[in-house]
C-alpha cells in the first residue's frame, strides 16, 4: 500500500510584531519593507500568493505610502494578496473585553471593504498566547467563519486533530486549523519544515497547511523559499506541496466535511501558553480596562445627548479612540512582553484615546445636564448611572459638603472623608440608588441632616487585632493584618477556613512569558507586621487601614464596610521593590465540592480548582456548599471582583488573585541574566488594585455577579450643575433591560445610519426572554436570548420606531 500524501497548502506570510523588541516606529518601517518585498516577489514569481492580516498595518501604510497601498489593492483584486484576520491587529486573545473583540472586527472589516473591496472570512491569530472559549461566536457574527492559530502548540494542549470545529458555549462554530510547527521559516530548514508539517495533517482529510516566510521582524517569503517550494512540487520524495491561500485550503476542507469527513468538535477554550502574561506589566492592563470602559460609557452618554437633544455624536473621535486601544491590545504589548520604551508609547496612546473619550463623555453629559430643570434650594448635583440597570452604590466626590437632599426633598446620609488634597476642601461619600442609564438631581449644602440609620456599623482596633461589623457581615483581622474571619450573619456561615486577604510573595524565576510554567506555588513569605487604624467611621461606612511589609516592599490595604449595603471592598496600594517575585492575594474558603467560574470575553468559563494559573477578567467565583452554624449544608460561594487584574489560581477551596510579577523586561528563555549588567524590571514601585469580596448563598448566577463586577468598574459620574430651567425632569432613565442575566453593554450610534446600535449578551448560561426599553424615546422591544448568546439591534427612532437585529458588523441578518 502506498504512503498517503496529503496536499499541503503553502501559505506565504510575514509575521510582523509592530511592537516587541522594537518600538512601533521601527515596526512601521518593517511593515513597509516587508510589503515592498512581497510586491517584488509577486513580480518575479507569477505563482506566488501572499496572506496578510491586521488592518492597522494597511491603515499605517495609507498614512505613509499610498502608492504602495494602491499596488497592494491591485494584487488583492487579482486574488494574489489574500486579506485575512478581519481584526485591527493580532491581539492578546484573553485580556480584551468582549466589546474590544467586536470593535477589532467592526473597524477592520469596514477598513478592508473600503480599501480593498473585500472582507475577511478567516480569523487569524497565529502568535496569540491562548484563545478564550467565547471567541467563536464573536468571530462568526463578524463574518469570520474560519480560524487559524498556533499557540498553544501540541505539547501544550492535546487536541483530537489539527483541524476541528471550534465551538463556543452558545453553539456557534468556526472551522479551525492549528499550525503544526511554526508560522515562520529561516535559512535552509524549509524541507524539514514541510515534512514535519505534513505529519500534522489529520488522517480524515486530504489537505493541510504549511506556513513559510521570515517573520517576527517581518521579511516574508524569500526568493529561496519560493524556488524551494516550486522544486518540491516536482519531487516525488516530498509531500504534495503547492503555493496556495487559506481560502483554497478551507474550501477544500469544507468540501470534504460536506462529503462526510468526521471533523471533530472542540467545545472549550484553547489554552495554555505563557501563563505569566496574564499578570505581567500591571499598568498596561490597568489602562486597558480603564479606557475600554471609558469609551463604552462615553458612547452611551453621547447617544443620550444625540437622541434627546440633537447634540453632535463624535463618531470620528470614537473611531480614533477605539483604534488606539485596539493597537495597544497587540499580543506583545498587552501581554507585558515588550521592551520598556514600548510601554512609554502604549501609555501615550492610551492617554490619547482616554482624552478623546473623556472629552466626548463630559461634553455630552454636560449638554444633558444643561437641559435638566435644576431649580430649587441648595446647589444641584446631578449623579448619573452609565449602566442600563438600577444600581445602589457608594459615590465619592471632592468639594462636596456632607449635607444632601434628594429630588423629593428627603435628606440623604453623607459622610465627610479625607480629601485627596491638603487644601482644606471637603470630600464626602454617600450611597445612592440611581435609575438605569439615568440620573438623579441632588441638593448639596442644605442645612438639614439625614436621620440616623436603623442599621448598625462598628469598627475598632484592639491589641488582638481589629473588627469591622454591620448587619450583614463581621470581619476580624489579626495583628499580622490578615483577615481571619468573614462571618455571614444572615446565613450564619463562616466563609474563611484560614487567614485571608493575605499578600503572598511567590518565587518566580521564570522569564517574562513564564514559558512552560503551569502554576506559581513556591511561597517565600507573607506580608505581615501590620499597623492598623480606623481611618473612617460614620453614618455611611467604616474603613480599616492595614499597613504591612515584606522584604523591601510595603502594602496598604483599606477595608471598607458600609452601613446600609452589603459591599465589602479592599483598595490596595503596593510599593513593590522585589525582582523575579510574584504577588498574590489569597482567600482560603470554607467551601466543599467547589467549581471555579471566571469571566471571559462576553461570557464565562468554568474550570476545576487544580492550582494552575488561569486567565480571568472582571470576576472569579468559587461555588459549592458550606455548613452553617447548625451543621446544615447550604449552597454557597465566594466571588472576587477586580478593577484591573487578569490572572488567578484556585486550588481546592483557596482562591488567589494575581496582583503583579516582576521579571526583567522581555526576558525570553533561554537567555540568562548577566550578573555584570543591570536590568529594568517590570512592576517596580507603586501599584494599585481595587477588589470586592462577595460571599453569597446560592449560585453566582443568583448573586448577579456579572452585574456587580460591572458596577465596580463603571462607577457613577457626578456633575456640579448650576440653577436653571430645563425640559428634562429631575430624575429619568434612558435605557433599561430585564432580566438581570442579560447585560446591555453597548449603546452607540450606527456607523452608517441615523440609528442606535444596542448590544447585549446573556451572562449566566440561561436562555430567556429579554425586554429592552428606552422610556424617554417611547421605544420598547422583546427578544429571545439563547444561553450565552450575543445580540445586536439597530434601533431607529421615529413614528413608529423600528428595531432590527443585525450582526456585529451592523449588517442586517
Amino acid at each position: 500500500m502506498s504512503e498517503r500524501k496529503p496536499t499541503l497548502h503553502a501559505i506565504g506570510n510575514a509575521h510582523i510584531d509592530p511592537v516587541w523588541l522594537w518600538r512601533w516606529t521601527e515596526g512601521l518601517e518593517t511593515i513597509r519593507a516587508t510589503f515592498q518585498s512581497v510586491l517584488d516577489r509577486m513580480n518575479e514569481f507569477p505563482e506566488f500568493t501572499f496572506t496578510g492580516s491586521s488592518a492597522a498595518f494597511y491603515w499605517l501604510l495609507e498614512q505613509t505610502d499610498p502608492q504602495m497601498l494602491s499596488a497592494i489593492r491591485e494584487r488583492v483584486q487579482q486574488g494574489r494578496w489574500e486579506i485575512v484576520g478581519g481584526w485591527w491587529i493580532q491581539p492578546d486573545c484573553n485580556i480584551p473585553c468582549g466589546e474590544s473583540f467586536v470593535r477589532h472586527a467592526l473597524y477592520a472589516q469596514r477598513f478592508f471593504q473600503k480599501t480593498f473591496g473585500v472582507t475577511a472570512s478567516v480569523g487569524y491569530n497565529p502568535d496569540s498566547f491562548g484563545h478564550a472559549g467565547t471567541l467563536p461566536q464573536i468571530l462568526r457574527k463578524a463574518g469570520l467563519t474560519r480560524y487559524i492559530f498556533m499557540r498553544p502548540a501540541p505539547h501544550e494542549k492535546e487536541l483530537p486533530a489539527n483541524v476541528f470545529w471550534w465551538q463556543s458555549p452558545d453553539g456557534s462554530r468556526v472551522l479551525t486549523a492549528r499550525i503544526t510547527r511554526s508560522y515562520a521559516t529561516w535559512g535552509r530548514e524549509l524541507a524539514e519544515h514541510v515534512q514535519v508539517s505534513a505529519q500534522g495533517c489529520p488522517n480524515f482529510l486530504n489537505d493541510y497547511i504549511v506556513f513559510y516566510g521570515v517573520g517576527n521582524h517581518g521579511g516574508g517569503p524569500t526568493i529561496e523559499n519560493i524556488r524551494s517550494l516550486l522544486a518540491m512540487a516536482n519531487d516525488p520524495a516530498m509531500p504534495d506541496v503547492r503555493l496556495s491561500t487559506l481560502k483554497a485550503f478551507f474550501e477544500a476542507v469544507e468540501a470534504q466535511a460536506q462529503a462526510g469527513a468526521p471533523i471533530p468538535v472542540v467545545p472549550e477554550e484553547l489554552q495554555h501558553h505563557a501563563r505569566g502574561c496574564y499578570t505581567a506589566h500591571s499598568e498596561v492592563k490597568r489602562q486597558n480596562r480603564r479606557v475600554e470602559h471609558l469609551l463604552m460609557t462615553a458612547e452611551r452618554v453621547a447617544c443620550m445627548a444625540w437622541t434627546l437633544l440633537g447634540h453632535e455624536y463624535p463618531q470620528l473621535a470614537f473611531t480614533e479612540a477605539w483604534q488606539g486601544v485596539l493597537f495597544n491590545q497587540f499580543h506583545d504589548i498587552l501581554a507585558g512582553t515588550s521592551l520598556p520604551e514600548g510601554y512609554e508609547d502604549a501609555r501615550d496612546l492610551f492617554g490619547h484615546s482616554a482624552t478623546l473619550g473623556g472629552y466626548a463623555l463630559h461634553t455630552s453629559l454636560q449638554a444633558l445636564t444643561r437641559h435638566i430643570d435644576t431649580r430649587g434650594e441648595g446647589n444641584p448635583l446631578v449623579v448619573f448611572n452609565p449602566l442600563p440597570w438600577e444600581v445602589t452604590v457608594p459615590v465619592e466626590m471632592e468639594r462636596l459638603p456632607n449635607r444632601l437632599k434628594d429630588e423629593t426633598g428627603n435628606p440623604l446620609p453623607a459622610q465627610a472623608i479625607q480629601p485627596t488634597t491638603v487644601a482644606g476642601q471637603e470630600r464626602s461619600v454617600f450611597v445612592l440608588g440611581i435609575p438605569p442609564m439615568g440620573y438623579r438631581v441632588l441638593r448639596a449644602g442644605v442645612a438639614e441632616s439625614a436621620p440616623p440609620s436603623e442599621r448598625s456599623l462598628r469598627a475598632e482596633v484592639t491589641e488582638s487585632g481589629a473588627v469591622l461589623e454591620n448587619d450583614f457581615w463581621r470581619l476580624q483581622v489579626n495583628p499580622e493584618g490578615h483577615l481571619v474571619s468573614l462571618y455571614d450573619k444572615r446565613h450564619q456561615v463562616e466563609v474563611l477556613s484560614a487567614p485571608a486577604n493575605v499578600g503572598i510573595v511567590i518565587d518566580d524565576p521564570s522569564d517574562t512569558w513564564s514559558h512552560d510554567v503551569h502554576s506559581f506555588r513556591n511561597e517565600l513569605g507573607r506580608f505581615a507586621q501590620a499597623q492598623m487604624a480606623i481611618e473612617e467611621m460614620g453614618s455611611v461606612r467604616a474603613c480599616l487601614r492595614i499597613e504591612s511589609a515584606w522584604g523591601r516592599s510595603q502594602m496598604t490595604q483599606r477595608l471598607y464596610l458600609y452601613r446600609d449595603i452589603e459591599l465589602i471592598e479592599c483598595r490596595a496600594t503596593v510599593n513593590w521593590q522585589e525582582q523575579y517575585r510574584m504577588l498574590k492575594i489569597a482567600f482560603p474558603l470554607r467551601l466543599q465540592e467547589v467549581q471555579v467560574t471566571a469571566e471571559a470575553p462576553y461570557g464565562f468559563t468554568t474550570r476545576q480548582p487544580d492550582g494552575n494559573e488561569e486567565p480571568c477578567q472582571q470576576w472569579i467565583d468559587l461555588s459549592g456548599w458550606a455548613e452553617d452554624d447548625t451543621g446544615k449544608r447550604i449552597a454557597y460561594g465566594f466571588a472576587l471582583l477586580n478593577d484591573s487584574k487578569y490572572g488567578y489560581d484556585a486550588l481546592g477551596s483557596e482562591l488567589r488573585l494575581s496582583i503583579l510579577r516582576s521579571p526583567a523586561y522581555a526576558h525570553h528563555d533561554p537567555e540568562k541574566l548577566d550578573p555584570e549588567r543591570r536590568y529594568q524590571y517590570i512592576d517596580q514601585g507603586l501599584q494599585t488594585a481595587v477588589y470586592r469580596l462577595v460571599p453569597h448563598a446560592g449560585s453566582w448566577q443568583d448573586a448577579r455577579i456579572p452585574r456587580r463586577a460591572w458596577e465596580l468598574n463603571v462607577p457613577p459620574i457626578c456633575v456640579n450643575e448650576y440653577l436653571h430651567e430645563g425640559n428634562l425632569p429631575a430624575t429619568a432613565s434612558f435605557l433599561r433591560v430585564e432580566p438581570a442575566n442579560v447585560l446591555v453593554t453597548v449603546c452607540k450610534k450606527a456607523e452608517d445610519a441615523d440609528a442606535l446600535i444596542v448590544r447585549a449578551y446573556e451572562s449566566t448560561g440561561k436562555a430567556c426572554s429579554v425586554q429592552v426599553e428606552m422610556p424617554l424615546l417611547g421605544i420598547r422591544w422583546e427578544a429571545q436570548m439563547g444561553a450565552c448568546e450575543i445580540k445586536t439591534w439597530r434601533v431607529t427612532p421615529g413614528t413608529p420606531p423600528t428595531v432590527e437585529e443585525v450582526d456585529l458588523l451592523e449588517r442586517a441578518i
